[in-house]
């Protein structure tokens, strides 16, 4: 028996609805409710309903997979460390805090509606050193001179296989008297590294593609590390840089695409561009400007694929340099997340401060998306009855979450809230009792009320003169059945595995 005796209480102020008692989706409750007056004389209502609120939806009518029963949700952790799907995180599964204070249940991993990726035309050289102490990383400045009198320049790629000790440079920057470098100069990396460019060491200038996963904080060319983006999401290539202006971004499961790997266009060896899921926006070099690349379009990407990028425009023969072997993205399933849905959450849970511990790892809550959760109740037509999730927000117009379909292998769709049709505390005319008399300091009751689980009693009193006593006890239920949406291919070798996205990434 999950509770018992004085199950809700309250004095509500007069003609004002609310919700006495909401029992749990497991428990039933039988119950007797008492109406007690304080000496002025007020009528009551008393109401049962199955749901919390009636939402419209968009769409057409009954156009997403929603069943009664269907866990759904706009709440999300997003984590610092990313989850793989690897671990086999079983939706429904109760997270624990770490300090044993809190829970929630997971949903779905999130994947965002796209990944924002920064892409940059730079000239780079390469550059060899000597007598290297420390270590030289992508996104580091080295300088030679002491402030004022300096050159400056960023490292894009590193390469220290076989002994090598090369480091990749754009353009650079003077200041004061500074020179540019040449052979035999010394260099002082941002990182604390230190080393001199070795007799001959200075390569001729070659444009190149650069590119930021950090908002434009880092550029990396990636030669020699590697770029990994997975094949059930869509990456965004941000080419609105002016640097950008004239250049066409492009992919192809060739090396070097339209140009092949011989860097000739309109020889045998040429291959085609790759434009399954792809969409554009704007003029590159100019503002919102992308290439934009769903993989998820293409069911047929293996683990591993590498897709070539290049620059398109094959009627200037200097442009076959942005391509090549050495220049590629490797698409992987092996997926993971830095978000994901819950439900049912407990305790307040404190970002930077607050994780949960799953298979051996522990994972920091590194900030949270509210949003509303809870369970349908039914669904026709543009209507959807929902039952709050423990702590929900009620749900509002413009909120988002998914559908569930039953098969496993189907996508899901995002709902949104168009409207509120039924508030938490309103009713749909489901009354036990209407503008019942209670008089002067007298006490009425209802007896042999049985609430069943998701179901709300609400009350009304003319008056704040009423009392409502709900007594009785609660029985675990078995009566309403809860449903999560659980993908195929949970091991992460294919298939799907996350809950669909919302907002850019």
């Amino acid at each position: 028996m999950a509770d018992q005796g004085l199950l809700a209480q309250a004095k509500p102020a007069g003609t004002t609805n609310t919700v006495l008692y909401a029992a749990p989706i497991d428990s039933s409750a039988s119950a007797v409710l008492t109406v007690a007056n304080d000496g002025t004389g007020a009528a009551y209502d008393v109401a049962i309903k199955d749901f919390d609120q009636k939402l419209v939806v968009d769409g057409s009518a009954n156009a997403y997979k929603l069943h009664t029963g269907d866990v759904i949700s706009g709440y999300r952790f997003n984590i610092g460390t990313s989850f793989p799907l690897s671990a086999n995180l079983t939706p429904g599964t109760l997270l624990t805090s770490t300090d044993q204070e809190k829970t929630a249940k997971f949903e779905s991993f999130y994947v965002p509606a796209f990944t924002e990726i920064d892409v940059k035309d730079v000239l780079i050289r390469q550059v060899t050193l000597e007598s290297v102490t420390g270590t030289f990383a992508v996104g580091q400045t080295v300088v030679k001179g002491t402030a004022p009198n300096t050159a400056t320049c960023t490292i894009y790629a590193v390469n220290t296989d076989g002994g090598n000790n090369i480091i990749y440079v754009g353009p650079t920057v003077l200041a004061g008297t500074g020179s540019e470098i040449v052979a035999g100069d010394a260099l002082t990396g941002s990182g604390g590294a230190t080393g001199t460019i070795s007799t001959g060491g200075i390569g001729t200038g070659v444009q190149e593609f650069v590119f930021s996963t950090d908002a434009g904080t880092t550029y990396n060319q990636y030669l020699g590390t590697a770029f990994t983006q997975f094949a059930d999401r869509a990456y965004r290539f941000d080419v609105s840089d002016a640097s950008m202006s004239g250049k066409l971004f492009k992919l192809s499961l060739t090396i070097n695409g339209e140009w092949g790997p011989d860097g000739t266009a309109g020889n045998s060896d040429d291959g085609t561009e790759y434009t399954t899921g792809k969409t554009t926006n704007g003029t590159a070099g100019s503002g919102g400007a992308y290439v934009q690349y769903d993989f998820s379009a293409n069911t047929g990407l293996a683990n591993n694929t590498n897709i070539y990028f290049y620059e398109g425009t094959t009627g200037t023969a200097g442009n076959s340099a942005y391509g090549g072997s050495d220049r590629y993205i490797t698409i992987s399933t092996a997926y993971t997340y830095d978000g994901f849905y819950i439900y049912d959450k407990e305790g307040t849970w404190v970002n930077s401060t607050d994780g949960f511990t799953f298979s051996g790892t522990t994972y920091t809550v590194s900030s949270q998306t509210a949003g509303p959760y809870g369970y349908v109740r039914s669904y026709s037509g543009n209507n959807l009855y929902v039952i709050k999730g423990t702590n929900s927000a009620d749900f509002a117009t413009s909120d988002t979450f998914q559908d569930a379909p039953k098969l496993n292998t189907a996508d899901r769709s995002t709902v949104t809230v168009s409207s509120v049709g039924v508030a938490t505390t309103a009713l749909e005319d489901n009354y036990l009792a209407k503008d019942i008399a209670n008089g002067n300091n007298e006490i009425d009751k209802i007896t042999s009320i049985v609430v069943g689980p998701g179901e709300r009693l609400v009350v009304e009193s003319a008056t704040q003169n009423n009392t409502f006593s709900l007594i009785g006890f609660e029985d675990a239920s078995t009566a309403f059945t809860v449903r999560n949406y659980t993908p195929a291919a949970a091991d992460g070798s294919g298939g799907g595995g996350a809950g669909g996205g919302e907002g850019g990434g």
